[in-house]
């Protein structure tokens, strides 16, 4: 069976390929910083909106925030968050309400219709595969749509829109999928309620498998080390990278 790896591990390697082996291989530390647990519980509750409203169920704010704080503090526990004591896990929940909050005004001015959400795909690349999920596609006046949800305080500039190889695997996979071009590829930014539209062209899915193709060399042949930069300080694993020789 051909190997597969999921675009989190792709990113995982690009940020840090010492980082990828410890917690992705050797799984020493699968704790998530601040955040990134921040980020994938927002995207959860996220989800369980666009789930309901595909149903046909436009649900509260109320329970929006509700779902957010089951997943935060309830017996849910899907994620193993490091956080300094329950102050910063108060203040990090308000700050997850105020970006749901963004987003949910934003949906209930909307007159698109949900396609898929949370859809799976599989790319294959020769003897391997990636797999992950496009977040949500929608149907709008334009066409079908691809939507993706930032949460982050970093700038999404004009290089990373071009080259977010995330967004290049979700263009291939609606390709595969719906044998066309998705006609818009838009990115929420509900931290600072900024829409910024990108453009995916079969010409630029080139880049993409040539990247992958060199990731998963570098993986194969087991070429890790450590990238160091601002970031190592909420490593979760940067007291083992210290030993690394």
């Amino acid at each position: 069976m051909n190997a597969v790896i999921t675009l989190s591990d792709l990113y995982e390697f690009k940020r840090c390929s010492l980082r990828y082996k410890l917690t992705k291989k050797d799984k020493l530390n699968t704790s998530l910083n601040a955040a990134d647990g921040l980020r994938e519980a927002v995207n959860s509750t996220i989800n369980y909106f666009y789930y309901n409203l595909q149903d046909g169920k436009f649900i509260t704010m109320g329970e929006l925030k509700e779902k957010f704080s089951s997943i935060w503090y309830g017996e849910m526990d899907l994620y193993d968050i490091k956080l300094n004591g329950d102050r910063e896990k108060r203040t990090r929940e308000l700050e997850a309400f105020k970006m749901l909050q963004q987003m949910y005004r934003k949906e209930q001015r909307s007159e698109s219709d949900i396609v898929a959400v949370n859809l799976d795909f599989r790319i294959p690349f020769g003897d391997f595969a990636i797999q992950d999920k496009i977040p949500l596609i929608r149907k709008t006046l334009q066409g079908y749509e691809i939507v993706n949800f930032k949460t982050g305080k970093q700038k999404y500039d004009e290089f990373w829109q071009r080259t977010d190889m995330g967004i290049t695997l979700q263009a291939i996979a609606f390709d595969s999928m719906f044998k066309k071009i998705a006609d818009s590829f838009c990115i929420e930014n509900i931290r600072t309620s900024k829409t910024i539209y990108v453009e995916r062209a079969r010409k630029d899915y080139q880049r993409l498998y040539k990247s992958v193709k060199m990731m998963k060399t570098a993986m194969s042949q087991g070429w890790y080390y450590p990238n160091e930069s601002f970031m190592c300080s909420s490593c979760p694993v940067k007291d083992l990278c210290m030993e690394w020789r």
